[in-house]
C-alpha cells in the first residue's frame, strides 16, 4: 500500500502546499498547545486486576465466551469493467440503483476498485475473558484497518459499559478485499473512499459480537499449542514458500502459528472459542484476475476449517481421512506482518490434490487453499501437542502514548479530511504544518495475559525484526538475510540490541506462548525500524527510495520506531 495513491495527478509540491495549510481537517479537535510529554508514558493508565473498577481477582476461575457478527456490505450499484483493468473509470457504465445520477460504489483497497460482488462474508469475531471483577474482550474485524475514531466508538459504546466490560482490544485482520474503512482508496486521487454508514455497520457488528461473547461466558479450560509454519515441519532451514515469505531485506520474520482453544470446564470436548495467531498479508486475490469481490481472504477459510474441520481426501494427510473441526468461534489475530510478510510472489501452497498451487491469477481459490492448509496444520498440532492448562490467571495493563506524523502524505490526508476520524494533538492548528509544528496522534497499546498466553498489541504493521530480533540469522528459515547488491541495503551492525519485544513478553511470569496482535487500536501503517529507514532524496514519502523501501511511503516517519514501538517495549517490561 502506498500513499502515492493519494497524490496521483498532483505534484509533490502541491502535496507539500496542502500539508502547509493550517487546518485540522475535520478529523477531531486539535490541541493548539504543544505538549513536550507526548512521547512515551510514565505508567499504564489502567491495570486489571487492581484498579478500582476491577479490584478483586476472584476465585481464579476463568470464564470465556465467543461471539461473531456479519457486517458484509449490501452492494446495490455495480459497474462494467470494460477495459478489464480492475478499476472503475468515469467513462464506464454503472448501475444507478437509486437514480441519483452518481455511482454509489463500495470502494476497496487500491484506488478506483469498486466492489461488484461478494466472495466471502466480512465478520467481527470476539472472545471475552472474565475472572473476578476483570472483564476483557478481544474483537478482530475483517477490515483493511481501523483508525482511532471508529475504534473508540466501539470501545466506548454504552451497551458495553452496561455489561461492565473493563477493556476491549479492537483489531483488524488487514483484508485487502474488504471495504475502504480508512479513506485512502476512493474513486480517484484526493477523493475519500470512507463511507460513514458502512463504518457504522462495522461498528454495530463489532459491538454485537462483543455482546454475544459476554453473554456466552462460561467456566473454561485452555488447550494451547504452537508450531512453525515451514515447508518441512521441524526443519528450520526448509524455507517457507509453501506458505509465505518476507519480501523485504533483511529476511527476518516469525512463522509461528499459535492456537489457543478454550473449552467448557464441564464439557471438555465442547469448544467455546479458539484464538489463532499468524502473520501474513491477506491480499493474494486483490492481485488476481477476479479482484472485484468482497472477501476476507485466507482468514475466512482458516476459520471455517478450524470450526468445521477438513473433509476426507482434501490433502495428503497420513490417513487421508477427515480431520474433525473444533466448533465454537474462531478468532484470527493478525501478527507482525510488516515488511510485506505475505503469500504473493512465488508462494505455492499444496492444493487439494497435494500439488503446489502456483497460479496466483486464481486469487480466491489460492486464498481457500492457503486458509484450509493453515487450518489443517493448526488442527494437527493442537491434536498432537496441545497442552491443557486449567490455572489461567487473567490480567491486563494498557497505556496511552503519541506518535508524530512526519509523513507529508499523511499530513495531507488528515488536513483535507480524506481519512477516517482521528484526533490530532501536539501542534498549533492555526499555523502551517511544517517541521517544528507537526501533528501527533494519540495511540494505545495493551498487554493481556491469560495463563501462559501473553499478548501485546501494535497499532499497525510491525516489522518482525522489531518483534523477534533475529539479526544473527536465527529467524530467517533458510532464506538469505541480505542481498548485498541492493542499493540502500540495511546495515545490521546498526540494528537495535536485545532484548526484543518477544523476549520481553516471554519474561512475564508464566508466559510460554508470546503473541503479537497487529493492527490493534489503530492503523499507522508500517512501523519501520530506524536502522533501515530510507527516504527518497527528493520526493520523500511520495516515491520510495532505491532498494527495498516501499514501506517508508506508508509510515508515520523516521521516528515511528521510537514513538510507536519503544512504548510497547516499556509496556511489556513494566511491573508493579
Amino acid at each position: 500500500m502506498s500513499l502515492r495513491l493519494i497524490c496521483i495527478s498532483t505534484t509533490v509540491a502541491a502535496c507539500v502546499a496542502l500539508a502547509a495549510c493550517g487546518d485540522d481537517g475535520g478529523s477531531g479537535a486539535a490541541d493548539a498547545g504543544v505538549d513536550a510529554r507526548l512521547e512515551g508514558f510514565d505508567q499504564p493508565d489502567d491495570i486489571c486486576p487492581g484498579a478500582a473498577h476491577c479490584a478483586a481477582a476472584g476465585d481464579g476461575v476463568l470464564h470465556v465466551g465467543g461471539g461473531k457478527r456479519i457486517f458484509t456490505p449490501v452492494i446495490t450499484e455495480t459497474f462494467t469493467d470494460e477495459n478489464m483493468d480492475g478499476e472503475w473509470q468515469d467513462t464506464e457504465p454503472y448501475v444507478d440503483a437509486d437514480g441519483d445520477g452518481k455511482f454509489d460504489a463500495i470502494w476497496m483497497y487500491g484506488g478506483g476498485r469498486a466492489a461488484n460482488a461478494v466472495e466471502t462474508d466480512l465478520e467481527a469475531r470476539a472472545v471475552a475473558f472474565k475472572q473476578g471483577d476483570t472483564l476483557a474482550v478481544i474483537v478482530y474485524c475483517d477490515a483493511i484497518g481501523l483508525l482511532a475514531g471508529d475504534i473508540d466508538e466501539i470501545r466506548n459504546d454504552p451497551r458495553l459499559a452496561a455489561l461492565a466490560v473493563d477493556h476491549v482490544i479492537v483489531g483488524a485482520i488487514h483484508a485487502h478485499d474488504s471495504v475502504d474503512t480508512i479513506g485512502l482508496w476512493g474513486p480517484q486521487a484526493l477523493v475519500t473512499g470512507y463511507n460513514p454508514a458502512y463504518n457504522a455497520r462495522l461498528r454495530e457488528g463489532a459491538v454485537g459480537a462483543i455482546q454475544d461473547a459476554v453473554a456466552a461466558l462460561t467456566p473454561a479450560t485452555m488447550v494451547i499449542a504452537k508450531t512453525l509454519i515451514l515447508n518441512e515441519p521441524g526443519n528450520p532451514t526448509s524455507r517457507t514458500d509453501r506458505w509465505n515469505q518476507d519480501l523485504r531485506d533483511p529476511k527476518i520474520f516469525d512463522p509461528t502459528l499459535t492456537i489457543a482453544r478454550f473449552v467448557r470446564t464441564d464439557a471438555p470436548t465442547t469448544t467455546i472459542a479458539t484464538v489463532v495467531n499468524w502473520a501474513d498479508h491477506p491480499e493474494v486475490s486483490t492481485f488476481g484476475d477476479d479482484n472485484l469481490k468482497i472477501s476476507s481472504h485466507f482468514v475466512h477459510w482458516l476459520r471455517v476449517g478450524l470450526e468445521s474441520g477438513i473433509p476426507a481426501g482434501t490433502y495428503t494427510n497420513p490417513a487421508n481421512a477427515e480431520i474433525p473441526g473444533l466448533g465454537g468461534v474462531a478468532v484470527f489475530v493478525q501478527g507482525a506482518l510488516g515488511g510485506q510478510i505475505g503469500s504473493i510472489r512465488n508462494t505455492a501452497p499444496l492444493d487439494f490434490n497435494g500439488v503446489p498451487f502456483t497460479d496466483h491469477s486464481l486469487g480466491h481459490l489460492f486464498e481457500r487453499v492457503l486458509g484450509t492448509n493453515l487450518a489443517r496444520r493448526a488442527l494437527e498440532v493442537l491434536r498432537a501437542e496441545g497442552e491443557t492448562v486449567s490455572e489461567l490467571p487473567l490480567s491486563y495493563r494498557t497505556a496511552k502514548f503519541h506518535a508524530q506524523v512526519q509523513n507529508v502524505g499523511f499530513q495531507v490526508a488528515f488536513i483535507i479530511g480524506l481519512l477516517a476520524p482521528h484526533p490530532l494533538v501536539g501542534y498549533d492548528s492555526t499555523q502551517s504544518v511544517a517541521p517544528g509544528n507537526e501533528p501527533w496522534i494519540p495511540l494505545r497499546a495493551t498487554y493481556l495475559q491469560v495463563g501462559p498466553l501473553g499478548l501485546i498489541t501494535a497499532p499497525g504493521e510491525l516489522h518482525p525484526e522489531l518483534w523477534v530480533g533475529g539479526y544473527d540469522g536465527s529467524w530467517s528459515w533458510g532464506w538469505p538475510m541480505l542481498d548485498a547488491e541492493l542499493p540502500n541495503a540495511p546495515d545490521l551492525s546498526t540494528a537495535p540490541p536485545p532484548p526484543y519485544l518477544r523476549d520481553l513478553v516471554l519474561a512475564n511470569p508464566g508466559v510460554r506462548y508470546p503473541v503479537l496482535a497487529g493492527l490493534a487500536f489503530d492503523f499507522v501503517g508500517y512501523i519501520v525500524p530506524a536502522y533501515n529507514y530510507v527516504l527518497h532524496p527528493s520526493s520523500p514519502y511520495i516515491e520510495e527510495a532505491d532498494g527495498e523501501h516501499y514501506e517508508e511511503t506508508y509510515s508515520l516517519g523516521p521516528l515511528v520506531e521510537q514513538h510507536a514501538h519503544h512504548p510497547l517495549l516499556e509496556l511489556a517490561a513494566w511491573r508493579r
